[in-house]
């Protein structure tokens, strides 16, 4: 809830303050304006409420932050703007008046406190330094970590969903197929997350963990939940069909009914969509030849890179890539045989597949007449009715399929063209990055992220040359969890293709993190939202329990940007990653990136968010752009 204090001076009988419905009146000045009838341009009001502390009004917002425990208990947070520049002895004042007219909250103890909350990096100093002020006001503070390490359970992406609740720790989540009709309780945090209905996780997560990632792409609901295994509300409905429920004031879980669920996964299909295709172009085009506008030949990852590196030459890599076409005639000339399918049996047994499973794919495998292009066995499987109802079945199917197109040459005349390109751009020796791109990710309503594989090659290595590498980014495009993705977004299979982005490979990451062009800690609050991590360790697939460095860039008084940390990285506990420099160029850059894009997207800036992957280089800490996509969000509204 916002509030106005207006005549803060008490010049004309004040102070008076007013508690605004922000779902009527989401800004002050609207309030101000349309609410009390007050004189003024938005500039004017802007001058007198936000700035100096002789100012004749003051403004901000009260947040309750019911599941925070400790140190305080519910505590009703009094921020202002990170662009304010009132000063400690102007929040004492406004506390106070607040305090005065907040009956319900307590005046001492650990629970049920107004609390005062900086806004940022430049606020919190402050307090700090005025620390004993505060305390002798009767005014306590919390800093942004402080208040996010007391959190016991977040409510990270509201959704319904109907499943069974199964417990499955990381290990056995890698090797069980399991689909949208299951709601996972996962003890800790998986480096992949395959579609299902919901997720709960005993291990606190960032909006940018991939299972929070998968679950706002997707709409569905998402917990963490400390000690959720033993809670008294989860426990007992452990592998029994339940309703699962998360909104933004509290979640639910309970069992249901067979009928009920059915009725719900029904009702969840979208609009048919097909991916658009232009195999016209051919060879391999160099980024200086591509753009935003490729996309439909190249898939929008390389075509966004390209785009990139106009925008940004020395930010980000220089590169080629391999359009659809290529793809597309690998999969209309290879084929597939008996001796092949035959040959993937060992490959189905080596995982936790049961022998009846393997032997099923191997007897779908073979083809009717012998042989058949990969195309055509593609058209077979999706066919098949077995295919389509087990899932056991189609998991086996498309990992033999995977596994017979990473063992298929290459067209020899396009295998040396890649080979020669690579070698003549980047020299030999040069370590080379073969970055999936397809017709099916990173769309305006669909990310697709983490669903497909990159890979590594060598220029001029003959262990390792890029046409070698290049087969299993092509398969890629049959991974489980891609076609399962696909399937739930109903975009047509047969229409799917996959280009490949080739870029020198970075190596000695001192830096790397993720960026979204959104505030996601507080929408409330204009903003970037960043996750960044020590040296190659993921921030969305952490290993090991590795937790990263989370903040949020705001505007600082008298400009500029400040950060808003919500914790450090365990790698790093007691400094942060970045420089304010290094905060600050990352922040310039994201910028120019979100506006470029807005209006390639034919987007309002002001709704739009790009998800961009970065990183600092050894040894000069430079700044590396690897990546920009549309943020997709299925829970905004």
């Amino acid at each position: 809830m916002k509030f106005y204090v207006k005549d803060l001076a008490g010049t004309a009988g004040g102070p008076t303050v007013y508690f605004q419905d922000t779902r009527a009146h989401s800004l002050h000045y609207d309030f101000y304006r349309d609410v009390l009838g007050l004189p003024g341009t938005r500039a004017a009001f802007e001058d007198a409420t936000y700035h100096g502390e002789d100012r004749a009004a003051a403004a901000g917002t009260l947040v309750l932050y019911e599941d925070v425990a400790a140190p305080f208990a519910r505590p009703c947070a009094l921020t202002f703007f990170p662009s304010d520049d009132l000063g400690p002895d102007l929040v004492l004042r406004v506390y106070a008046l607040l305090a005065a007219r907040l009956g319900f909250l307590a005046r001492d103890g650990a629970a049920d406190r107004l609390v005062y909350l900086p806004a940022g990096a430049v606020q919190e100093a402050a307090a700090t330094a005025r620390a004993a002020d505060l305390a002798r006001a009767g005014a306590p503070w919390l800093a942004h970590a402080d208040l996010y390490g007391a959190l016991m359970e977040q409510r990270l992406n509201p959704g319904v969903a109907f499943g069974t609740l199964r417990r499955l720790t990381a290990e056995e989540l890698a090797t069980t197929v399991v689909s949208y009709g299951d709601v996972l309780l996962l003890p800790t945090l998986p480096n992949d997350l395959p579609l299902v209905g919901g997720t709960i996780t005993e291990e606190l997560q960032t909006p940018l963990a991939h299972v929070n990632v998968a679950a706002r792409a997707r709409g569905t609901p998402n917990l963490a939940l400390l000690g959720a295994s033993a809670d008294a509300r989860v426990a007992p409905l452990t592998g029994k069909l339940v309703r699962f429920e998360v909104t933004a004031a509290g979640w639910s879980l309970r069992a249901a009914t067979l009928a009920e669920a059915q009725a719900f996964w029904d009702g969840r299909h979208p609009d048919p969509f097909v991916p658009a295709a232009d195999l016209s172009v051919t060879g391999l085009p160099a980024f200086a030849d591509l753009g935003f506008a490729d996309a439909a030949a190249v898939g929008v990852k390389a075509a966004n890179l390209a785009e990139l590196h106009h925008l940004l030459p020395d930010l980000t890599p220089d590169g080629f890539a391999v359009p659809f076409s290529a793809y597309d005639h690998f999969m209309a000339t290879a084929s597939v045989n008996v001796v092949r399918c035959n040959a993937t049996y060992d490959d189905c047994r080596s995982g936790s597949r049961s022998n009846a499973v393997c032997i099923a794919a191997r007897a779908l495998c073979a083809p009717p007449a012998g042989v058949e292009t990969f195309a055509a066995h593609v058209d077979r499987l999706l066919a098949d009715d077995g295919f389509r109802a087990d899932s056991a079945l189609r998991e086996a199917s498309l990992a033999a399929l995977r596994d017979m197109m990473r063992h298929v040459r290459v067209d020899a005349d396009l295998a040396a063209a890649l080979d020669a390109a690579a070698l003549a751009r980047f020299g030999a020796g040069a370590r080379l990055r073969l970055r999936s791109s397809t017709n099916a990710e990173d769309l305006p309503t669909f990310t697709g992220a983490g669903l497909y594989d990159s890979f590594g090659a060598g220029a001029g290595d003959p262990d390792d040359p890029p046409s070698e590498e290049i087969r299993k980014v092509w398969a890629s495009a049959w991974n489980w969890r891609a076609f399962e993705e696909r399937a739930f977004w109903n975009i047509d299979q047969r229409a799917v293709r996959m280009g490949v982005a080739v870029h020198e490979g970075f190596g000695d990451e001192l830096v790397n993190g993720v960026l979204v062009t959104r505030n996601l800690a507080d929408p409330t609050v204009a903003g970037f939202y960043v996750n960044a991590q020590r040296g190659d360790v993921s921030v969305t697939n952490p290993a090991e329990g590795a937790v990263p460095e989370v903040f949020s860039i705001v505007e600082a008084p008298g400009g500029g940007a400040q950060v808003i940390r919500q914790r450090f990285s365990s790698l790093s506990p007691d400094e942060p990653l970045l420089t304010p420099a290094e905060v600050f160029r990352l922040y310039l850059a994201a910028a120019q990136v979100h506006d470029h894009f807005a209006a390639l997207y034919g987007a309002d800036p002001a709704g739009f968010a790009v998800d961009m992957e970065w990183k600092l280089r050894s040894p000069d800490r430079k700044l590396v752009i690897k990546q920009a996509r549309p943020y997709h969000d299925a829970a905004a509204p």
